[in-house]
């Protein structure tokens, strides 16, 4: 088992991810803000060692006195629809990689694993493997990109293998409330109709414990440095999503589908193709999407109602 050092461990990706590598045995370490909510850390709070990270730097030497032997970083500022086009904030992401890099030098570790983005793809309307052109349309995809060039850069010349995973489309347990599933599951407890765009977009959508699947794999094996795409197989269109939904939360709520315009560039068709990972490290893609869909409308429901008999 390994000793994992893990950004962003409080955000939804990063405790998906910290769930499955402590069930799978690997000791984490993680920091933490005086700000930051650890609520979606408590089935398995225990088990992590947390360092404050606090303004003074002291954090940086107390993780590298611990020696992880893998650096996973997830943790990202500015994630929110109104920051991604605000470049200062985004240039705030380059200085803490730096951070980052230097602990995984002085530390030894073996392994770094950065979360990239479909945005560094752009906009476009296909299946697209890592040799897609790279259109970026805002400084969120443009920074990710930069990141990934430093990464591999710096990785290279230390001599430390490095793996840079483009993300597509997750939903599960911890997604923002601003997401379409967390989104219409509120609206649906206070209306009784929702106006939408025709919904014939189709996204890959993958379970989030499914990326913790593939980053145990990167763990676990050895495998070739480089950037991976990390998409489901398979597409749904954003009609039957909303649809299902509504008929596991409220059959009676009303979808007025086609009122709405598609936004400007909209995307019609984003996924990933993630063979070149597959063929490297492994299938990753195991949960079935319907169970995973209702498990995660079962979480979101009862958040919600818990949220609600708290404000009364």
């Amino acid at each position: 088992m390994a000793r994992i050092f893990l950004t962003g461990i409080t955000g939804f990706l990063g405790s998906n991810i910290a769930q499955y590598l402590v069930s799978k045995g690997h000791e984490v370490i993680a920091t933490y803000r005086p700000s930051s909510s650890r609520d979606l850390c408590l089935d398995f709070f225990d088990t992590v060692t947390w360092i404050l990270q606090d303004e003074n730097d002291l954090w940086v030497n107390h993780v590298v006195d611990l020696r992880p032997e893998i650096v996973i970083h997830s943790a990202w500022i500015g994630v929110s629809h109104g920051e991604r086009n605000n470049w200062d904030c985004q240039y705030n992401n380059v200085e803490f990689l730096t951070t980052l890099l230097n602990i995984t030098k002085c530390a030894n570790a073996t392994k770094f694993i950065g979360l990239g983005s479909q945005a560094e793809y752009g906009v476009y309307n296909d299946c697209i493997d890592e040799n897609a052109p790279l259109n970026v349309s805002e400084a969120y995809g443009s920074i990710k990109i930069i990141c990934s060039e430093i990464v591999k850069q710096f990785c290279n010349y230390h001599h430390i293998n490095w793996y840079w995973l483009r993300l597509f489309s997750f939903f599960g347990k911890g997604e923002s409330d601003k997401w379409l599933i967390s989104a219409l599951i509120k609206r649906m407890a206070l209306d009784d109709h929702m106006d939408l765009t025709p919904g014939e977009q189709k996204y890959a959508y993958l379970y989030v414990n499914d990326l913790g699947l593939a980053i145990n794999n990167i763990v676990v094996k050895n495998g070739k440095s480089g950037i991976y795409n990390i998409s489901s197989k398979s597409t749904i269109t954003i009609k039957y999503l909303i649809e299902s939904i509504r008929d596991i939360v409220k059959p009676t709520f009303k979808l007025n589908f086609g009122i709405l315009p598609y936004r400007s560039n909209q995307s019609m068709h984003i996924q990933g193709d993630s063979s070149k990972f597959i063929n490297e490290f492994g299938d990753f893609e195991l949960s079935d999407f319907n169970d995973s869909l209702l498990e995660t409308v079962e979480y979101l429901k009862g958040k919600f109602n818990t949220q609600k008999n708290e404000s009364i």
